[in-house]
């Protein structure tokens, strides 16, 4: 009886450790567009005032924000499959079940890089 009521406390641990997850995942996604549409407007401002600096450096930060667009879009597309879980193939659940957190972790790390790539690159644009 002890086992099972063990086995259960355990279960959902982890199902409150994948939502914990999640919502990170949310929260750090919502402060890069937050912080990328700061920095959209930092460059544009920044080419008014400076003479040098080209309008068309505000590529720069929409670039970023299609692709943090894209990685929302993959989240979602990720989120649908977890909910259709039941509906999968043998072959289309073990694929899913070993690809899951990894490519999540990836784009959101790589969101995280290229944020700060347009913020860097946004300060050299500033001080030199």
């Amino acid at each position: 009886m002890e086992v099972e009521e063990f086995t259960r406390k355990i279960e959902k641990i982890k199902e409150d450790a994948t939502k914990n997850i999640l919502s990170h995942f949310n929260r750090i996604h919502d402060k890069l567009f937050t912080f990328n549409n700061i920095l959209i407007a930092g460059y544009f401002a920044l080419s008014r005032i400076e003479t040098d600096i080209n309008i068309k450096v505000i590529m720069v930060p929409l670039l970023n924000l299609i692709f943090l667009i894209f990685i929302e879009y993959l989240m979602m597309e990720k989120s649908r499959k977890e909910a259709g879980v039941n509906e999968l193939g043998l072959d289309e659940f073990i694929h899913f079940a070993e690809n899951k957190d990894k490519k999540t972790t990836l784009y959101s790390l790589l969101s995280i890089i290229t944020t700060l790539g347009v913020f860097t690159y946004f300060l050299y644009l500033l001080l030199f």
